[in-house]
């Protein structure tokens, strides 16, 4: 059976590109009503025909606030909250500076956590919602070159596991998705040598097979659905068996 999200309010952030453009495109198609954000609203060439296109900086609580009262206001509810929005820069540890470390931490960590104490708010009083925070098979691996990154991303996993048990009693499910080497813009950005890459996770992955964003879209779409009603406070690894979570 297809997942089905008719009439599901479903918000999404980081939705202009990658994963989350696949993800608001989707939900689109599975019938959900469809708010994308991003620093500006997305262009709906890439995260379709969706219902709300908004600008939202994350790493901002007051914008959180205001995003939530719009989406309540302007459709009545929020039945799902896709927390993907995030950056990857890459830097050697003895390159760190302060400013960077607090600029990733504020986006890949404290914007989750301000976009989902903001969503919660309408979820528990209408006693349902789905929430899905976007980590990183890089909490397993450990990467050199991704600290900052991988340090907010193993974060995320203790935010989802505590609040989980938070908010359960509330009606409202958490969960993580822990996605593997997804070819997206960013990724191509950074390796431009795709052939290279593609050879490369070949060899490492149990599927050897690119991983597209398209091709995780059904797992977001599962966890805001009815039919995982039965699941919360998991971690979700979707990477061609990259890692064994």
């Amino acid at each position: 059976m297809p997942i089905d999200l008719t009439d599901r309010v479903c918000l999404i952030t980081g939705a202009d590109q990658g994963i989350g453009a696949a993800v608001a495109r989707g939900f689109v198609a599975r019938g959900a009503v469809v708010v994308a954000t991003d620093l500006e609203p997305p262009d709906p060439a890439r995260c379709g025909d969706v219902a709300l296109s908004l600008a939202w900086d994350v790493a901002d609580p007051e914008a959180a606030r205001s995003v939530i009262a719009e989406v309540s206001a302007k459709l009545g509810r929020l039945d799902a909250f896709v927390a993907n929005a995030g950056i990857y820069p890459q830097h050697d540890w003895d390159e760190l500076t302060l400013e960077k470390w607090r600029r990733e931490m504020s986006i890949d960590l404290d914007g989750v956590w301000f976009g989902m104490d903001a969503a919660l708010r309408p979820m528990a009083e209408q006693g349902y919602g789905k929430i899905v925070a976007v980590s990183s098979v890089q909490v397993r691996r450990g990467p050199v070159n991704h600290i900052p990154y991988t340090t907010a991303k193993a974060g995320l996993l203790g935010l989802v596991r505590s609040m989980a048990r938070a908010v359960g009693p509330k009606g409202v499910r958490i969960n993580a998705i822990l996605p593997g080497a997804v070819r997206t813009e960013t990724e191509i950005e950074l390796y431009p040598d795709q052939e290279a890459l593609a050879a490369k996770l070949a060899g490492q992955q149990c599927l050897p097979a690119r991983l597209m964003p398209e091709g995780i879209e059904p797992t977001f779409a599962f966890l805001c659905a009815a039919e995982s009603d039965a699941i919360t406070g998991q971690a979700i690894c979707v990477d061609h068996g990259l890692t064994h979570w």
